[in-house]
């Protein structure tokens, strides 16, 4: 997979974003999407386009489950670094706004946004960056990052929607060199199970991207709990809505809640939790 590809894939979740909010502005409010995502995607040229009304829902919910392991993570460990890899056009800095503490001050968390020099380039060119951000021009599979990472305080990496286009052993090693790196880290990633997953290839072909293979088809949710005896615990969550508060999953169509109902009882969709063990 080509780093054009990876571009043509980042689209995606911005779109689905600005049609989630779109539909569900008391779900999910992200006007910055909403009022850039078309323009963004004609201006980059991409061949992505919207994925339709239960993918937007997806990446709706990504979004939210992104902020929610965050805010978790950062109660018991304040002034904690946070990874954004893959970052692509995400945003946290707006919606994390006063919880980070001020910046260039002792004990505030740096966000880092780890993606390809290419994507970052462009990324730049749309997204102001916040202060006290920090951008890493690598891979998530060249370990030379974590060099780079300031994790004294904690540290809580989160892979929204990213980890689906690594192989199986990559994203392996690199929970392996993390829970070596960040003890008392955190790792927060979604995936989906081999029979979903290429349900999902199908859907990003249509969405216009030829080239763009799944290969992270793991059958056990809970996998990573043998990558390294370093991984502490491993925690999973089948319902992407459970992130949400109870009144505003309410406010969801019947049809949505009743997709991601399914996708627990199958254990198609699912929020994957790794905490790494503390130094002894």
């Amino acid at each position: 997979m080509t780093v054009h590809d990876v571009q043509s894939t980042l689209f995606f979740p911005l779109l689905g974003r600005a049609e989630a909010s779109r539909r569900w502005p008391a779900v999910f409010s992200d006007p910055w999407a909403v009022d850039r995502a078309e323009e963004i995607a004609r201006t980059e040229e991409t061949s992505a386009r919207s994925l339709g009304t239960g993918p937007a829902a997806v990446y709706g919910l990504r979004h939210a489950i992104t902020l929610a392991e965050i805010r978790r993570y950062l109660r018991s460990h304040p002034g904690a670094a946070i990874v954004n890899v893959g970052c692509g056009l995400d945003q946290l800095a707006p919606d994390l706004a006063g919880e980070l503490g001020e910046p260039r001050t002792p004990g505030t968390s740096t966000i880092y946004n780890l993606d390809y020099p290419e994507v970052l380039s462009m990324r730049a060119r749309w997204v102001d960056a916040a202060e006290g951000e920090v951008d890493l021009p690598y891979s998530a599979t060249d370990h030379r990052w974590m060099d780079e990472v300031d994790g004294s305080r904690g540290m809580i990496a989160i892979a929204a929607g990213v980890f689906y286009y690594l192989e199986v052993h990559e994203v392996r090693a690199l929970v392996t060199a993390m829970a070596e790196r960040f003890p008392g880290g955190r790792l927060a990633y979604d995936s989906e199970s081999p029979f979903v997953i290429r349900q999902s290839e199908r859907s990003v072909r249509r969405g216009g991207v030829a080239e763009a293979p799944m290969p992270f088809k793991v059958s056990d949710p809970f996998a990573a709990r043998g990558w390294s005896d370093k991984v502490r615990d491993v925690r999973v969550e089948f319902n992407f809505t459970r992130y949400l508060p109870k009144a505003q999953r309410g406010k969801l169509p019947l049809g949505i809640r009743a997709f991601f109902a399914f996708m627990q009882r199958i254990r198609g969709m699912y929020e994957v939790v790794v905490d790494f063990a503390e130094e002894i």
